[in-house]
């Protein structure tokens, strides 16, 4: 959590809402009131859990990885196989599952 601006009370009731709309409804931030203060703050982001991020993962290898397998099997079935544009498509699978992994990283333990 990182306070983005503080309004010192008392304020006056133009004031509180000015500070209000600015931070909240027009940049976003999440308003937090004390006695004492009013605090715009910026929460600490979301972080996923491992299954949500399993769950990310099968759906980008369905998505992205999958098509390129299907392509590398339909390649293999001709007679003679290009095994040139085998390997091609092999290392860009490969380099794909890659990608995938470090957009959807699991958490560190």
């Amino acid at each position: 959590m990182e306070i983005i601006a503080e309004l010192k009370k008392p304020c006056t009731d133009k004031e509180r809402a000015d500070f209000i709309v600015e931070y909240n409804h027009q940049k976003g931030y999440e308003i937090q009131e004390t006695d004492e203060v009013l605090l715009a703050i910026q929460p600490d982001p979301y972080v996923p859990t491992d299954e949500e991020q399993r769950q990310k993962r099968a759906n980008a290898y369905a998505v992205e990885v999958d098509p390129i397998t299907a392509h590398i099997q339909r390649l293999r079935d001709e007679n003679p196989a290009p095994e040139g544009e085998i390997a091609e498509l092999i290392a860009e699978r490969e380099a794909k599952v890659e990608e995938i992994k470090e957009r959807y990283p699991y958490l560190e333990k």
